[in-house]
């Protein structure tokens, strides 16, 4: 992020905070359908989750040549490999002969991907290199077998990818940065091309993906939710939002903010004194803490369930126990407060179907978390509202 936006960012804060006020929008309700309903969830699948990207695994887990990673993303079996000469390669986890999955899920390194059925080989570029009795295939010929190719990028430290084939006169490799706009920008000015995970954890969610979302997009709940754990150190329902789309940027001052006041604006960071939530539509969120980030992408995987993929990146690899603790509290206090609105995600979706409520509500300063279900709404093209 520049300098000038920085400070015009603690500016604007400090202004909200001298009014005790908070930057609102409109209130709005969300039918309890949203979370229940089977055919609208495939709607979302179809129009959301397999047309926009999700970031899926920091870059440095598919370094080298051939490293690979199998993972099953809204319905679809990807394959997400290094080719050889760098680029990332992203294919439908499926042979061309019958339908075998070509590698079970996880990570592995490999040369070339071979089917354990038939033994049909193909490379890390996807083609189909060889397979036994390949003269009884005459109605397949070689060329047009191989691997269907998924749309993929490498963009702020991650391979982000969209679970579908790529459609024709579509290229593989996508302009991530066109889609992640300003909101990007802000995260490469940042250097998060060069981030590295320090901590990974994936987790099964008892709950609808836009739970976690709807948490995470307003501060309402801090004091109550998090008193214990992080409340102390921000504003009572204090939010500042700015969006792009359906991307947005949350600003989260804290009290150390107004320290800012005895220095010159030249000397402002908003590092020490705020954190940033970006979410980038459908489904990742990244939590800017100055001087790390902790993002995590949430993946559907029913109607009441989903899971979640979190990673800890950081600027280079600690070298000394001292700098290991230090990153490993950052972790431990991020997932203490964390865990606690996963929690609570799971126990609304638990009372979702028992007709106590027809709907739920947001008010003015959730405003944020009312706009994500508006984009849903706007990309499955129908409307429970």
């Amino acid at each position: 992020m520049q300098h000038s936006e920085q400070t015009a960012l603690i500016a604007r804060a400090l202004a909200l905070i001298r009014s005790g006020s908070s930057e609102r929008g409109d209130p709005a309700s969300s039918p309890v359908q949203r979370y229940l309903d089977p055919s609208r969830y495939e709607r979302e699948m179809d129009g959301i989750f397999r047309e926009y990207p999700l970031a899926l695994c920091p870059s440095i887990s598919l370094a080298n040549r051939g490293d690979s990673l199998a993972i099953d993303v809204a319905g679809v079996p990807l394959l997400l490999v290094r080719g050889e000469g760098g680029q990332i390669n992203g294919f439908i986890n499926a042979c061309r002969h019958r339908g075998t999955r070509l590698q079970t899920a996880g990570q592995l390194n490999q040369r070339a991907f071979v089917c354990p059925y038939h033994s049909w080989t193909y490379g890390l570029d996807g083609a189909l290199r060889g397979r036994p009795h390949g003269d009884d295939f005459p109605q397949a010929p070689a060329a047009d077998c191989a691997l269907i190719r998924v749309p993929t990028a490498e963009a702020l430290g991650f391979v982000w990818a969209i679970p579908r084939a790529v459609k024709p006169d579509e290229a593989s490799q996508f302009d991530i940065y066109s889609y992640l706009g300003r909101f990007g920008a802000d995260l490469r000015n940042w250097g998060y091309d060069g981030w590295v995970p320090f901590h990974q954890r994936e987790f099964a969610n008892a709950a609808n993906w836009k739970i976690p979302f709807e948490g995470n997009l307003e501060t309402y709940h801090f004091q109550y939710a998090h008193k214990n754990s992080i409340a102390s150190l921000f504003y009572d329902n204090l939010l500042m939002a700015d969006h792009e789309g359906p991307h947005h940027r949350i600003f989260l001052p804290k009290r150390s903010i107004e320290t800012l006041t005895e220095q010159p604006q030249s000397a402002w960071q908003v590092g020490p004194h705020s954190n940033i939530i970006y979410f980038f539509f459908p489904a990742t969120f990244i939590l800017h803490e100055g001087d790390h980030a902790n993002v995590f992408t949430v993946l559907p995987e029913g109607v009441g369930n989903s899971r979640v993929l979190g990673v800890t990146l950081i600027p280079e690899m600690p070298k000394t126990e001292k700098s290991i603790n230090y990153w490993r509290k950052n972790v431990a206090s991020f997932w203490g407060a964390l865990d606690e609105d996963f929690a609570l995600g799971v126990s609304s979706q638990s009372t979702m179907a028992s007709g106590a409520n027809t709907e739920l509500h947001f008010g003015a300063t959730e405003w944020c978390s009312a706009k994500f279900h508006a984009d849903v709404e706007a990309r499955i093209g129908r409307s429970f509202d």
